[in-house]
């Protein structure tokens, strides 16, 4: 959670050092969206279905001048894969790919016998590749 309270503190730090309102603006709308997380984590909640909200917040949203805010994104993607790696780590392949919701992107993978597709939504599941090879080798 660490990460997460520095994503914070580098969006504050961002926003007095921007000299575009507009901007300012936008990362305060960042730290109203991050506030929530922040309190779900101190108290032990999940926030994993959370993360995908804040990255559609942050990939459809511009601002004029990102060099102030730099550091906040680069420890949000920090935080986000720690947070995807600890979460996921916990779960069976099956519990991770209905979590990213690549179980029918996976099956159908499977049914076509798609080699390639069926590694590349096993790694991004975080899948080991020993493993990769051996769910593979029982859907070829």
């Amino acid at each position: 959670m660490k990460l997460l309270a520095e994503t914070i503190l580098e969006f504050t730090k961002g926003i007095e050092e921007s000299s575009h309102p507009e901007d300012r603006k936008l990362a305060s709308e960042y730290l109203s969206a991050l506030a929530p997380l922040m309190a779900k984590s101190v108290i032990a909640e999940d926030i994993f279905n959370d993360l995908s909200a804040i990255e559609r917040l942050f990939g459809n949203t511009w601002l004029l001048d990102q060099q102030p805010f730099e550091t906040a994104f680069k420890k949000w993607r920090e935080f986000k894969k720690q947070y995807e790696k600890m979460t996921l780590s916990a779960m069976t392949v099956n519990e991770r790919l209905v979590a990213l919701g690549l179980s029918d992107a996976f099956e159908e993978a499977c049914l076509k016998k798609n080699e390639n597709r069926i590694r590349e939504i096993l790694k991004a599941v975080l899948v080991d590749e020993e493993s990769v090879s051996s769910i593979v080798s029982k859907y070829l």
